[in-house]
């Protein structure tokens, strides 16, 4: 039998969504494409792929390494700005296993006097209710290079949504590597970055009670 587990918090993409007067907005939403099976990528690719979102510059790394799908990078509005998500979205059925990849990336944070709080991670999948469990595996460490100091490591089993230890700092490189066992599979993987911002709001209330909660394809997503 299988379990379905409901992804906490995402965040709605906001594309036009903000109104206002003078100069453009930023940009509050990116998205980019990956395929390791040699298909032809309809827009973006992933390959060396960046984005600034409000006073945050997200840059790809090495994308997913594995199946094929797409990378969101989206920027809470105004009234809860301490929060950003970065989410991977497999195309179809998902990716079954087993398998076993990984995804890498920086942010950093190039204006204003704001710094990291934590950084979150969840996955959306079907998972048998027996045998051996499937992992996420995701690594923070300081500065924009893979050999910087690590900061924490957290591991999301089956779904489960874990929050890393306080971040601090204004640069970030970020791991996340999988492994998917056979029967499994996973839909979408996402992190859900915080910064410090004067009297923070209760990251997960604030997001549930404001609507924000983005059903990703065959998954119930409960707030």
């Amino acid at each position: 039998m299988n379990r379905l587990y409901p992804i906490a918090g995402l965040l709605a993409v906001l594309l036009g969504a903000l109104v206002g007067q003078g100069p453009a907005k930023a940009a509050t939403s990116g998205l980019c494409y990956f395929d390791n099976l040699g298909g032809t990528l309809p827009d973006t690719t992933c390959s060396d792929y960046q984005v600034e979102l409000g006073d945050k510059r997200f840059v790809v790394k090495t994308p997913p390494n594995q199946g094929v799908g797409k990378v969101a990078f989206e920027a809470s509005p105004a009234s809860l700005p301490e929060l950003y998500q970065v989410a991977i979205d497999w195309a179809g059925s998902g990716m079954a296993g087993p398998s076993i990849g990984d995804f890498t990336y920086t942010v950093e944070i190039i204006g204003g006097s704001h710094t990291f709080a934590s950084i979150g991670l969840s996955t959306g999948g079907d998972y048998p209710s027996a045998g051996v469990d499937s992992t996420v595996t995701k690594e923070v460490r300081h500065g924009l290079t893979a050999s910087g100091p690590l900061i924490d490591s957290v591991t999301s089993i089956d779904g489960g949504l874990q929050y890393s230890n306080p971040i601090g700092g204004t640069q970030i490189f970020v791991r996340d590597s999988w492994n998917v066992t056979s029967g499994a599979t996973i839909d979408n993987l996402s992190n859900y970055i915080r910064q410090e911002v004067p009297g923070p709001l209760p990251v997960l209330g604030a997001v549930a009670g404001l609507g924000w909660c983005r059903r990703l394809k065959r998954r119930v997503a409960l707030c």
